[in-house]
């Protein structure tokens, strides 16, 4: 993951310097989406299919009325090839396959651009940091050119990196977007050191180590959180008293689950509810016990 250093006293010019940031830091390639001019184009597009197959029709029972057969014998529709009078049909057709073939390439790139994660936040600010430092772009981008990082436009940007703490769970991002940075402010965080990426105002660190950290301790705690709830449990008499408890632990693992974990809220409404289950039936069984 990249973050933000000191910014280094050396610097290059203008757009070579931003591809040198945007090429080794994928989290960096963050681009405008173009939505609504795409939409647009998309919509041209099919008015000028919707026109042509009204001019197709209309040519069709022309040729039906003039006697030739094609709306029943596609051969004949093939062989009127370049007949100055019988063969607009065909030039239709085949200028209609072109606009379908280019509509529907357009429709599938756009379902793909679509499918591109939305840019970060923390990545955009530190893009934007870098361009606005003077050892960074130093301001270069001025009136339109700079129009695609600006503010009202951040929901319009894709990045082209899958891996931009999207997988990540929400306590592992708050430490990769937070507390490193700290660290690295303080000093008491060793930064990798990458060829010219730190004349850019960028270092890079090893995220590997947070990962684990955060499964371990998602896995402890869906191991230890059941037998702590259960022991504490046997220790409260009072039935109202363990009813609280139980509920009290549910949301204290439901929580656990939503920071430590990247499962989705129905996953973690069933481990809530299996682990609830857990627990009444143990206090209705101590309960019959008593």
């Amino acid at each position: 993951m990249t973050t933000q250093a000191g910014w280094q006293q050396e610097t290059r010019n203008g757009y070579p310097e931003l591809a040198s940031v945007m090429g080794p830091h994928r989290e960096m390639a963050l681009f405008k989406r173009f939505a609504a001019l795409s939409a647009r184009s998309l919509l041209y597009r099919q008015v000028e299919l919707l026109d042509l197959e009204e001019q197709f029709n209309i040519q069709t029972n022309l040729d039906r009325e003039s006697e030739l057969p094609f709306h029943k014998n596609a051969r004949a529709l093939l062989r009127s090839k370049g007949h100055p009078v019988s063969g607009k049909q065909w030039e239709m057709v085949v200028e209609i396959r072109e606009k379908l073939k280019e509509y529907h390439g357009a429709l599938l790139q756009q379902a793909q651009v679509n499918k591109l994660q939305d840019a970060n936040e923390y990545d955009l600010s530190v893009l934007r940091g870098w361009l606005r430092q003077r050892e960074g772009g130093n301001n270069f981008l001025s009136g339109l050119e700079d129009k695609p990082w600006r503010d009202d436009m951040e929901k319009d940007l894709v990045s082209l990196s899958n891996s931009s703490g999207r997988n990540l769970d929400y306590s592992t991002r708050w430490a990769a977007e937070k507390f490193v940075p700290w660290l690295y402010g303080k000093g008491l965080q060793h930064k990798k050191p990458l060829s010219d990426s730190e004349k850019a105002g960028l270092v890079e660190w090893r995220d590997g180590s947070y990962r684990t950290a955060s499964r371990i301790l998602g896995v402890l705690t869906s191991i230890l959180m059941p037998s702590v709830a259960i022991i504490t449990l046997y220790f409260i008499h009072n039935m109202l008293a363990r009813i609280f408890a139980a509920i009290g632990f549910s949301v204290v693992f439901s929580a656990a689950l939503a920071l430590l974990t990247t499962a989705r809220p129905t996953e973690i409404v069933g481990a809530t509810a299996a682990f609830g289950s857990v627990q009444v039936v143990f206090i209705g069984s101590t309960s019959m016990a008593q």
